[in-house]
């Protein structure tokens, strides 16, 4: 059977989460030949987990490209401002591709990316796993199928629990120059389903957003460990260790380093707390989608309103609720799915990818064009709501030049 030579560009959370399972479906079939991190010792231990004696290991990304252009797939998933130039060497080289997303951290950066893919003949899976979900892949299906006929309004949101929240406080999410902002970070997910759900264009979009409550207080922090607050704050590290079991393998502990205890009041980060936009798609599609940090617990929800039913999920409890026109009892319906974080998308991302590398006509759910969308989008928004203004969506033409 075939052996894969893959590389890794970055050693942080989400590549981990990538080389994990594909240890675990492919095993020895899996030949990680490269990997890249600034971070010496996180490369290491990247090397130690996941890879072998012979596993070369780079601090600059341009030297690994360059000496293992023969790699059958290559898996980039630094911080978003770092995307632009491992992702535009990639394509130059015509290297396979697993791109994290989003697709990079402002618009230019997009675009190029972009360009520089339509000229290549790379394939490319984006990392948008939420697409890949069960959950997700039936909701899709049944608004394709017609279940609730001609989709009137949709509402969706996210509300990051402490655990998740705090990485916008403690790491390099916190800041827009890294990030392009918590929408694009947190929710170019979320724009990306709306969009695939609907399968019609934005058109415009108003947006207000607010960074009022994570500010700094007096006399907290500035490590959890010295705070009064320790056994009582829901960011408190002391807390947690008692409280949460941080081994689960659930989308969400593997991006925590649960020893890093920064204020998250007393932080320099400057994202949103919370936003909300009002999106008009084509055909007279109304969307409202909100997002915010620090709930009580982690949930994504989506609402769907149609000529023939109402389609209410949770994505939390994997469950779907439809509401036929004229019953008042809902059909419910259990999505099952694979023991990977991410509502089993984790598993499913990267068996696709690995399918790409053997079938040069396989088609992944997320292209790169759904990725500079939805990155897009979440840009428009953001501009939306610091101008105060309704705006109109003016780039879909340039997204439907790139190849698919």
């Amino acid at each position: 059977m075939r052996t894969y030579n893959l590389g890794f560009i970055a050693c942080g959370a989400r590549n981990r989460v990538y080389a994990r399972n594909l240890r675990r479906q492919y095993g020895e079939r899996i030949n990680i030949a490269a990997i890249c991190d600034t971070d010496r010792g996180a490369a290491e231990e990247f090397k130690i987990e996941f890879g072998h004696p012979d596993t070369a290991v780079y601090a600059d990304f341009r030297e690994l490209i360059t000496n293992h252009q023969s790699l059958d797939g290559l898996l980039i998933a630094p911080p978003n401002h770092l995307h632009e130039e491992p992702a535009v060497m990639a394509f130059e080289h015509g290297i396979h591709t697993l791109l994290e997303k989003p697709l990079a951290h402002n618009p230019e950066a997009c675009n190029r990316i972009a360009e520089a893919y339509s000229r290549s003949t790379s394939r490319v899976t984006m990392g948008f796993v939420l697409r890949y979900t069960p959950f997700y892949r039936t909701i899709i299906k049944m608004v394709n199928e017609g279940k609730v006929g001609q989709v009137k309004t949709l509402h969706a949101d996210e509300i990051a629990g402490p655990v998740l929240s705090s990485v916008f406080f403690r790491t390099w999410r916190g800041k827009r120059a890294y990030t392009g902002d918590l929408l694009l970070e947190k929710c170019c997910h979320d724009l990306d389903l709306i969009n695939a759900i609907l399968g019609v264009n934005p058109i415009r979009v108003s947006a207000f957003g607010r960074r009022d409550h994570y500010l700094p207080v007096q006399g907290w922090g500035p490590r959890c460990k010295e705070c009064t607050e320790k056994d009582t704050c829901a960011f408190s590290t002391v807390l947690w260790a008692r409280t949460f079991d941080q081994t689960i393998e659930n989308g969400v502990n593997e991006y925590v380093d649960f020893s890093n205890d920064k204020c998250v009041y007393n932080d320099d980060h400057d994202v949103m707390d919370r936003q909300s936009q009002l999106i008009e798609y084509e055909g007279g599609v109304l969307v409202s989608f909100s997002v915010a940090l620090g709930g009580p617990q982690h949930r994504r929800t989506i609402d769907i309103t149609g000529t023939q039913g109402r389609l209410v999920g949770d994505f939390a409890t994997n469950r779907i609720l439809f509401y036929a026109m004229g019953t008042e009892t809902p059909e419910d319906i259990k999505i099952e799915h694979e023991p990977s974080g991410h509502g089993g998308g984790d598993s499913v991302i990267t068996r696709s990818f690995i399918e790409s590398l053997d079938d040069s006509d396989h088609v992944s759910d997320a292209k790169l064009k759904d990725a500079l969308k939805s990155a897009l989008l979440a840009f428009r928004c953001d501009e939306a709501r610091d101008r105060g203004e309704v705006l109109p969506v003016t780039f879909i033409k340039g997204v439907e030049a790139i190849r698919d």
